[in-house]
């Protein structure tokens, strides 16, 4: 089986590895220090889109990005097991909106997905996202966390921003950070995404309003995290308040 390897300007510090097979969907995963991780999703979420989506070819886009630990080696071990894999390889870490952007730029399928490597939603869950985009009418697809095991917090945290930023911006998602979300080529290229941060996912809402696009949320149990530990500090909370009244006073 042939692989090609290629790679942008040196000075962008990003090279991308992948067989040379045709795909249909292709799922984004961007990995910052998941080495406990890294190996169980891929395994997990490979083997749930073979069982579920059978016979329709797909990759999953691993970025690496700028991780400091052993998770570009298992991640380099990995794709020499499962000719799905693509690699995303970016030097230095560009935050999560960056990371993501750079495994979506690189991505092949028509339909598009990007989630979380924290494993907190089912394989089969995130299989199920994907076929409903797939095989359904709708541009987009995500998941609506209706159980979520991360702690009351969180949830109270999500429930202030998600009624702020209807508020701010309409539509009717009850879940706007929720992961993963899975979009139809043809209206993801009209998105004008630039987040460098973890506001992306808010962006992609932003668009889908703006755009009128047909969002459908399926409801799943938001696990708590086994592995690692989240990169989502209060500071993360503050940005994401702070970027939705820039967008919504164009100050950005």
């Amino acid at each position: 089986m042939n692989s090609t390897v290629d790679r942008t300007s040196p000075t962008e510090g990003l090279s991308v590895s992948r067989k040379t097979l045709p795909v249909v969907f292709s799922a984004v995963i961007t990995l910052y220090n998941e080495e406990d991780n890294v190996e169980p999703l891929t395994r997990s979420l490979i083997a749930s889109f073979r069982k579920h989506l059978e016979n329709i070819p797909f990759e999953l886009v691993l970025v690496i990005n700028g991780s400091e630990d052993r998770t570009g080696e298992k991640a380099l071990v990995l794709e020499g097991e499962f000719p799905e894999l693509t690699l995303v390889q970016v030097k230095k870490n560009r935050g999560y909106g960056g990371g993501t952007l750079a495994g979506l730029g690189s991505a092949r399928g028509e339909v598009i997905g990007f989630l979380d490597g924290d494993q907190q939603v089912a394989a089969e869950d995130v299989a199920r996202v994907f076929s409903a985009c797939i095989n359904g009418p709708h541009d987009m697809v995500k998941i609506l966390r209706v159980v979520r095991k991360d702690g009351p917090l969180r949830a109270f945290q999500s429930r202030c921003f998600n009624l702020l930023f209807r508020f701010m911006f309409g539509g009717t998602s009850l879940d706007v950070n929720s992961k993963p979300k899975v979009i139809k080529r043809a209206a993801f290229e009209k998105m004008k995404l630039q987040s460098q941060d973890w506001f992306l996912d808010a962006e992609v809402m932003i668009e889908a309003i703006r755009l009128n696009l047909s969002v459908h949320e399926l409801p799943v149990v938001w696990e708590e995290r086994e592995h690692g530990s989240s990169n989502i500090r209060l500071s993360s909370a503050v940005e994401f308040v702070k970027n939705m009244f820039r967008y919504r006073y164009g100050l950005r």
